[in-house]
């Protein structure tokens, strides 16, 4: 389903070269659930951003379904980005101007799905917020804009999910209920869900666990308690 080889990571900074990923291989199967964990400044989220098309790497290949990402151009992998991969942001990055039923249309309406309002109101319902449709962000707690989020990530049922700190901003019990949903939707729509935490405990939940430091995969594991798909 997604597979990384020798993929590397260079920025400048105050004119200097600054490698933050250093030949990076992995593999995630369809269907899988995987969390990438380390200390802040370890790569995670430049490499979770790489596998989704945000960026490119400096060296190294991705491979998401049957597609390389380094032989797409901008429009082919926003394309991608559309049909194929839901992002969660930490920051939920909701539109202010819209409620939360047209957050949740935005994907499914750039594809032209004719069915993307009862698409939304069904998503909304399943996070448990059926009778927030006509709010707005900041009418919203955190725990409900990260809901709304979680809805817009898999309106285009997508074959993967990345979610960077998806609880990050919120409190333990919210934290813990949004987890329950993530997980619940990305089982129920089969989809493949790779994230990026700190937080431990949710590790047990997930089927690989990848342990990044400076820039390199130094662990990897799986959890035989998780049942694989």
């Amino acid at each position: 389903m997604l597979r990384i080889e020798h993929v590397s990571k260079t920025f400048e900074s105050g004119g200097q070269p600054l490698t933050v990923l250093r030949d990076i291989d992995l593999h995630f199967g369809a269907e899988s659930t995987a969390a990438l964990v380390g200390p802040s400044g370890s790569g995670k989220t430049t490499l979770l951003g790489l596998c989704a098309g945000l960026d490119r790497p400096s060296t190294g290949n991705i491979e998401l379904g049957n597609q390389r990402l380094n032989e797409l151009d901008e429009e082919q992998l926003a394309v991608l980005r559309r049909e194929k991969v839901g992002f969660i942001f930490q920051s939920f990055r909701l539109i202010p101007s819209l409620t939360a039923l047209e957050n949740v249309m935005v994907p499914a309406e750039l594809l032209g799905n004719r069915e993307a309002r009862q698409r939304a109101r069904d998503l909304l319902g399943d996070v448990g917020l059926q009778g927030r449709h006509h709010h707005y962000p900041t009418q919203l707690s955190g725990g409900e804009q990260q809901r709304v989020a979680i809805a817009r990530a898999f309106i285009n049922e997508p074959s993967i999910i990345f979610a960077d700190e998806p609880t990050g901003n919120l409190d333990d019990d919210t934290g813990g209920h949004v987890l329950d949903l993530l997980f619940g939707l990305n089982r129920d729509q089969g989809t493949t869900l790779v994230l990026v935490t700190h937080d431990h405990a949710l590790t047990d939940r997930v089927q690989q666990v990848v342990t990044l430091r400076s820039g390199q995969v130094v662990k990897q594991s799986t959890n035989p308690s998780v049942a694989t798909s």
